[in-house]
């Protein structure tokens, strides 16, 4: 799988691929449909051999890369930092993403591995919506959209999907539709589990679960049932 030409509107769509378990599902594949670019972080060339996706650049310090994929990847770009450094490899791989234009991101193999890693990613996927950029995430057997106030989100789910809301900065104001536990105007404080295992409910809406931020931050966040490789 290859990168496609540019975006309408000089935008453009760039996968950026991390190291942690992750489940190759039709929502993961739908999802890098379009791709212009494709940045693979340390490990995450993995991945990339996994989605059959050849990276345009292979970002990090390399200390988690095997001795085996550096060998097989050798003639790739690379953009090597040092083992001590401020930032994480996910965010060195997706400044370079956005050096090359990208303003949609999807984020694969960020959840399911170290905790702490995941909590960094979770929250760097919502400073980078605060930017301007739509993100998606993926890792593990989950699914994220870090979404604000403004913002509406379509589901598609499969009836009894387990899906959460989570605010992540204060206090959120959000509807959800469609869903067996439905909310209008529902204030999620930050630091309650109010929104936590709703599930997609079939006839209530027309193509699944839809969500509307009305004010605050906070993660959609499905759980898909397959076992996270």
């Amino acid at each position: 799988m290859s990168a496609s030409a540019g975006t309408a509107g000089g935008g453009r769509k760039a996968v950026v691929l991390a190291g942690g378990p992750t489940t190759i599902g039709d929502r993961l594949r739908q999802a890098l449909e379009g791709v212009d670019v494709v940045v693979a972080a340390d490990a995450g060339i993995g991945l990339a051999d996994r989605l059959g996706l050849l990276p345009d650049l292979w970002v990090g310090d390399f200390d988690s890369a095997s001795d085996t994929q550096l060998r097989a990847h050798a003639a790739l770009p690379r953009l090597e930092h040092p083992r001590d450094k401020d930032q994480l490899d996910l965010e060195l791989a997706i400044a370079a993403a956005r050096q090359r234009g990208a303003t949609e991101l999807v984020l694969a193999g960020v959840f399911g591995g170290r905790l702490d890693q995941t909590l960094a990613a979770l929250l760097i996927g919502s400073r980078l919506h605060a930017e301007g950029l739509a993100v998606r995430m993926f890792g593990g057997t989950h699914e994220c959209h870090p979404l604000a106030g403004g913002d509406e989100l379509a589901l598609a789910l499969p009836d009894g999907t387990l899906f959460s809301l989570v605010s992540l900065a204060g206090d959120a104001v959000v509807d959800v539709l469609g869903a067996r536990f439905e909310l209008e105007r529902a204030r999620l404080a930050f630091g309650v589990g109010l929104g936590v295992s709703n599930r997609a409910a079939a006839g209530k809406l027309p193509g699944g679960p839809r969500v509307r931020i009305r004010d605050g931050r906070v993660a959609v966040v499905i759980e898909w049932a397959e076992r996270a490789a």
